[in-house]
């Protein structure tokens, strides 16, 4: 692979080179140009440059293939006509014939997933499953976006394992990151992005020990002032509110049992984080609370005291939520600006279908200031990067300061800055109860003190230093 004199509207790369005995990761914030450079490499996007040479048989895997895989599986999907759920197409058939028999699969830990639809893999497990069907169809060359998002601890561990071995096997390896912490120990080579231009490169150990001298001094944009988002609620909080109560709670998709036996109570201010291994059943209990997941009327659930499957409208309840997951980022294909997704976080839907008022539209633009996207207001939202959306399905959700916010993996995509400028206002929001969090992570540095109780699902277990006590370990 060689880069010489790039131009770019965001990047502007002078010279970069690699070896087919060097392993490389490219870090980058995300407004550094790591997207564009990244479809770049993976030939979405042809830009002028003196010398541009690409492997010609490199595996990709991003967000963005992820996501068109996943419009697929709707187009064929034939719930409408089945008496259950439509899983999707089977794992299994992503890879070539003989695939069961890999080492891989156990090295990634997905033996006991190729019989599953692909709509009830995690974010994370299909991640894996792309990478498997890269790997094994022969691709010499990898080229991956942000590897480890969406994984817990385990599943990290074991791509590290897989992702070391390959080089015994001549497969070269790219990997482009947004956080510090994921960088790679096993790669031989590091290069930082900043502002469009590749500041430093060379070995990793020469490198990162120059991290924090060459890296961008940009931060978090989440930090609106807090009298104005007071005149914005509503409602008063009661602090004695229950918002949630779940009893003897369960959830399967067909046969397979996700988890049984939970008792989940959340009243206002009693912020949630949940954790457990890919596919324990996180994301399925907040579509179960949220009322996206059709067991939520086989079980004892009340939500705002309101018990489920009364005849009470989901819509009503919605609008006392605010929403940001994997799953409503990859279902939010209707066309719009990036003000008009904001917008429509008032309404709960996804497209604007409702004139806003000049206040809203104020309000709209407001947080789009704070999330550093005001000059992107009229630009279509598809069109943003990951990282973008996501901040954007962020502030759609926060806009209306809901009872209940539930987050699933919300800096997933997001570099350091804005990780930590977003939980930093979420911290905000617990001391000033504007909303009680339900919080899912895979990363322990969002373990934050505002939690007040931890939901282990799964058999991970809780760290002895968690400010907050575990509410039990339901298995499946």
């Amino acid at each position: 692979m060689q880069i010489k004199n790039l131009r770019h509207p965001s990047l502007q790369i002078a010279d970069f080179l690699t070896a087919p005995d060097q392993s490389w990761c490219i870090y980058g914030d995300n407004g550094s140009g790591i997207d564009d450079l990244f479809a770049i490499l993976a030939g979405d996007i042809v830009p002028a440059a003196e010398v541009l040479i690409l492997p010609e048989d490199a595996g990709i895997i991003s967000f963005s293939i992820q996501q068109d895989i996943y419009e697929h599986e709707l187009l064929i999907d034939d719930s409408d006509f089945l008496d259950h759920p439509d899983p999707g197409t089977p794992a299994i058939a992503f890879l070539p014939p003989g695939s069961d028999r890999s080492p891989l699969l156990a090295a990634l830990a997905m033996t006991d997933s190729l019989s599953k639809g692909y709509r009830q893999l995690s974010s994370g497990q299909s991640r894996k499953l792309i990478l498997l069907r890269e790997i094994l169809n022969g691709a010499r060359h990898l080229i991956i976006q942000n590897p480890y998002d969406g994984l817990d601890q385990a599943g990290c561990i074991e791509l590290d394992k897989a992702l070391a071995t390959l080089d015994r096997h001549r497969v070269q390896v790219l990997v482009t990151v947004n956080n510090r912490e994921d960088i790679p120990a096993w790669c031989s080579h590091l290069a930082i992005l900043d502002q469009g231009r590749i500041v430093v490169q060379g070995r990793r150990d020469m490198v990162i020990d120059r991290f924090d001298t060459v890296r961008s001094a940009a931060r978090g944009t989440f930090q609106p002032a807090l009298d104005r988002l007071v005149a914005a609620r509503d409602l008063p909080v009661d602090a004695a509110e229950e918002l949630v109560n779940l009893r003897d709670g369960f959830a399967r998709y067909g046969q397979h049992l996700l988890f049984e036996h939970l008792d989940l109570r959340i009243d206002s201010g009693c912020h949630t984080l949940v954790t457990g291994p890919n596919g324990s059943g996180k994301s399925t209990l907040l579509q179960l609370i949220t009322g996206d997941n059709p067991n939520c009327y086989a079980n004892d659930l009340r939500i705002f005291g309101i018990r489920r499957g009364s005849g009470e409208s989901i819509w009503e309840l919605k609008r006392d939520m605010g929403i940001v997951s994997p799953d409503l980022h990859r279902n939010y294909r209707a066309p719009g600006t990036t003000r008009q997704v904001v917008l429509s976080g008032l309404f709960d839907s996804i497209g604007l279908y409702r004139r806003p008022t000049g206040v809203q539209e104020r309000r709209a633009m407001q947080w789009l200031e704070w999330i550093g996207l005001a000059g992107k207001a009229a630009q279509p939202f598809r069109r943003l990067s990951f990282a973008e959306q996501r901040l954007v399905l962020i502030a759609r959700a926060l806009i209306k300061l809901p009872r209940l916010l539930i987050l699933d993996e919300p800096t997933q995509g997001l570099d350091g800055y804005n990780r930590a400028g977003l939980l930093d206002f979420l911290e905000q929001i617990a001391a000033n109860r504007f909303s009680t969090m339900l919080y899912v992570s895979h990363r322990q540095d969002e373990y934050r003190p505002f939690f007040r109780q931890h939901l282990r699902l799964g058999s991970v277990t809780a760290s002895a230093s968690m400010p907050f006590p575990v509410i039990g370990n339901p298995t499946a």
